[in-house]
């Protein structure tokens, strides 16, 4: 009987091209020659893995490599790389099958978890041709766990990226980062041609970074929406103002600045209501200047509010809305889209 590993390249390869994604990966696991006959293929001749979601995160108090692949809500694909264990588990969830959720654990021996987890994410980024919906990035610290390989796992990325794997086609990128020095470098993981939103987080809250070398990137320039939950330093009002939607904190604008910002706004092409800016000011203390530039403005008792006519929304207003944050520290300056009939009895809409 003629193995199906005497049958023609030709005939091997039309086998893999009418197989999906994860027939592929089975066929991979049946014998050691056709792993390599399917390495060993063009990226052309592998099929669209069709993944919208990827995440990749480590974590330190478990000593844990994640990767997360979905495909669509409810059908997923979840790796487990633990150091402890030196094992690798594969769970993953389907809608359409009986048994929707398996689970398989594999003993890799004397094989390093970071080795692996590159290895395997790099196979099935070979099988990625559509661009990603949205990259999550999470980097746990490991600087103090010097028995640990997984902290050099960011840097094990830089390389792949760099030398044997292009870089991720995605519309999203966000990342949680413990330390600024993080940010660029993750980054870099993606390609920002298609790049609509970027979302930095941090796990320290006191976390500062300085804005000039962020909005001088492509990533930053392409985004149409931007949100960071640390404080920005030498931020300008003109790295802002393309954005359809943001979220910041800095102390780098004045009253001046807020009309400039308020007026960016107002000239956004192709208004949307769900357009809005949220800016959080640290020792804001030019509220009388505003008024002086935009009139008085409607006192909520708790809050206060400006709002202004849009020209391609006849039945919408600007509303910028300012109240201070729970802490005190912050002036929160929110602008949104809102209907003309919901403006406050005795409020002016300026034009």
């Amino acid at each position: 009987m003629t193995s199906i590993m005497e049958m023609p390249e030709l005939v091997m390869e039309k086998i893999v091209g009418f197989s999906d994604f994860k027939a592929v990966l089975t066929l991979r696991q049946v014998c050691r020659d056709f792993q390599n006959f399917i390495d060993d293929l063009k990226d052309s001749k592998l099929p669209d893995s069709e993944i919208s979601e990827i995440e990749i995160i480590s974590k330190k108090d478990e000593n844990k490599i994640i990767l997360r692949f979905m495909h669509s809500p409810g059908d997923y694909h979840r790796v487990e790389y633990s150091e402890m264990e030196n094992s690798r588990s594969f769970e993953s969830e389907e809608e359409e099958e009986e048994n929707p959720r398996r689970k398989t654990i594999t003993d890799l021996g004397g094989s390093n978890v970071v080795d692996v987890a590159i290895r395997d994410l790099e196979l099935v980024l070979r099988f990625q041709k559509s661009k990603l919906f949205t990259s999550y990035f999470q980097f746990d610290d490991f600087r103090l766990l010097n028995d640990s390989t997984i902290h050099t796992l960011p840097t094990r990325l830089s390389n792949m990226f760099n030398v044997s794997c292009p870089r991720i086609k995605t519309r999203e990128i966000r990342m949680k980062v413990y330390d600024s020095s993080q940010i660029l470098p993750i980054l870099q993981f993606a390609d920002p041609t298609n790049l609509s939103l970027l979302e930095i987080c941090s796990m320290d809250n006191n976390m500062e970074v300085d804005s000039k070398e962020i909005v001088e990137t492509d990533y930053w320039k392409k985004a149409n929406e931007v949100h960071c939950d640390f404080h920005m330093s030498n931020l300008k009002v003109e790295d802002v103002c393309h954005f359809y939607n943001i979220t910041l904190k800095t102390n780098s604008f004045n009253a001046k600045d807020m009309d400039t910002l308020k007026k960016a706004f107002l000239s956004l092409p192709e208004h949307s209501i769900y357009d809005s800016w949220t800016i959080r000011l640290k020792d804001f203390n030019e509220s009388d200047e505003l008024s002086n530039l935009w009139g008085p403005p409607f006192d909520f008792g708790f809050a206060t509010a400006w709002h202004f006519r849009l020209k391609d929304l006849k039945k919408n207003v600007l509303q910028i809305y300012s109240e201070m944050d729970d802490s005190q520290e912050y002036n929160i300056f929110d602008f949104t889209i809102m209907g003309l009939k919901h403006v406050p009895n005795g409020a002016v809409v300026h034009y």
